[in-house]
């Protein structure tokens, strides 16, 4: 296979499995040349094969991006309802974020330049005699060992006791909840939500056709009445939240609430997956369901490509050993294995401590973000469903008589990229609180508070 046949095949793959959705522009052709460690004109050749089969889009002066082109011919094709459905829910973020917006509060991701050198440019020599011990083989399907363990230390200090067997990684968490809802649910069964929540599960809840309930969400967590009604009623598979940092609130999950949701779990008998990408932000003031459950009835998703890169798609599943073990025979049959070069770089970067010290940085860069951000709303009378929040996220909510998508076109025709809060909510057809998800990582830049005063004063 050529080195050209190789890219072509890995960036497929990779589109396919959802690792890079609809809109996601791909790396520049020079950084794609020194990451694959090939000349441009072999990115460019790659690129232009991938062009052709109708997988990504060139445009001009913007680079190459994921199409949305064969996604939804299949949902017109194939499932019409529930596809175009989950199509949807993901297409109008992706194609804003496929744009050149000069500020960019609605991204997912923050910056390049919080990201600037924790990666680095070239691949260390014992990373390479790692990966050259198997050069033909497709490695351990439950993943990298090294990376695992890993894992398996850094929550044991944590006071949570885990074997290799409770660690499964995977292509980032969208591919880990892509693994869980395919492996443990089918069309019509019901499963609980935050609401607001994480849009791109929706979107994979949409596609099996499952019946998708919202839990609402609170500065503490979620709403222990209405989860408990809900439960009561519903008779839900699984629940699916996420203990810290929660997007799109930055909400966190108080001790009193974590002994709830555990204990209605027992109760009703639902599982519940905690996606939790921010699991090594240190100073994180919330409780990890995990923590104190030990994995009894929590499947745990974490990720690296929030912390460190959205190029390295990097997540883990932990969970009891029969439960990974079922979720590592679909993980086989359907990608074989995770990307055992990406693996291994995350690992060097834990074992140098490189990413110790990046995500401290990060922290304390957070934190004085935050404390702006906060004073700055206040001033104009607003505030966050999630209170002072923590992560990367607020959602803001607005005066009720904001008009959220005149609000959203208005800043798209001052280079403002939005996210409307309606994306966020389980029944986003349905008028509700006029809110926007502001990732806090991208107000260096200062004029979207002059934007957003002007916008609700006029």
């Amino acid at each position: 296979m050529t080195k050209t046949e190789v890219i072509v095949e890995l960036i497929a793959r990779q589109i396919q499995n959802g690792s890079l959705p609809p809109g996601r522009r791909l790396e520049p052709i020079r950084r794609a040349a020194e990451q694959f460690e090939v000349s441009k004109n072999t990115v460019v050749e790659a690129y232009d094969r991938l062009c052709a089969k109708g997988l990504i889009d060139a445009r001009h002066g913007s680079g190459f991006f994921v199409s949305n082109r064969q996604i939804r011919q299949l949902a017109e094709e194939v499932a019409p309802k529930s596809l175009v459905q989950a199509v949807d829910r993901i297409s109008l973020l992706g194609a804003q974020l496929g744009q050149e917006f000069t500020v960019r509060v609605g991204d997912g991701r923050p910056p390049t330049s919080w990201m600037q050198g924790v990666i680095p440019t070239r691949l260390a020599p014992e990373i390479l005699a790692e990966l050259a011990g198997d050069q033909t083989g497709y490695g351990n399907v439950f993943g990298n060992v090294s990376l695992r363990e890993h894992i398996i230390h850094m929550h044991r200090v944590s006071g949570i006791g885990i074997e290799p067997a409770n660690v499964l990684t995977t292509f980032g968490a969208n591919h880990a909840l892509d693994l869980v809802i395919r492996r443990f649910l089918s069309e019509g069964q019901t499963v609980l939500v935050d609401d607001p929540g994480y849009y791109p599960l929706f979107a994979k809840l949409d596609l099996v056709k499952l019946n998708i309930i919202g839990v609402p969400r609170t500065s503490t967590g979620p709403d222990l009445e209405a989860l408990a009604a809900l439960a009561s009623t519903h008779a839900p598979r699984m629940f699916f939240t996420q203990s810290l940092c929660q997007n799109p609130t930055g909400s966190s999950v108080d001790l009193p609430t974590a002994h709830g949701i555990l204990q209605l779990a027992q109760q009703y008998g639902f599982t519940i997956v905690d996606n939790d990408p921010f699991i090594d932000l240190p100073g994180v003031a919330g409780v990890r369901l995990g923590q104190l459950d030990q994995f009894r009835s929590v499947i745990q998703i974490s990720s690296y490509s929030k912390l460190l890169s959205a190029s390295i798609r990097v997540g883990y599943i932990i969970a009891p050993a029969e439960t990974c073990a079922k979720i590592a025979e679909l993980k086989l049959v359907t990608i074989v294995n995770s990307s055992g070069l990406a693996e291994t770089l995350v690992s060097d970067l834990i074992g140098s401590r490189r990413y110790q010290r990046h995500i401290k940085k990060l922290a304390g860069r957070l934190a004085a973000v935050r404390v702006d951000y906060l004073e700055r709303i206040k001033k104009m009378n607003l505030r966050s469903l999630g209170g002072e929040g923590e992560g990367y996220y607020s959602y803001l909510l607005l005066p009720p008589s904001t008009d959220e998508e005149d609000l959203v076109r208005r800043g798209a025709a001052n280079g403002i990229f939005l996210a409307p809060g309606r994306m966020f909510r389980v029944n986003d057809k349905e008028p509700g609180p006029p809110a926007l998800r502001i990732n806090i990582t991208r107000l260096e830049n200062p004029r979207f508070y002059g934007f957003l005063q002007q916008a609700l004063n006029g």
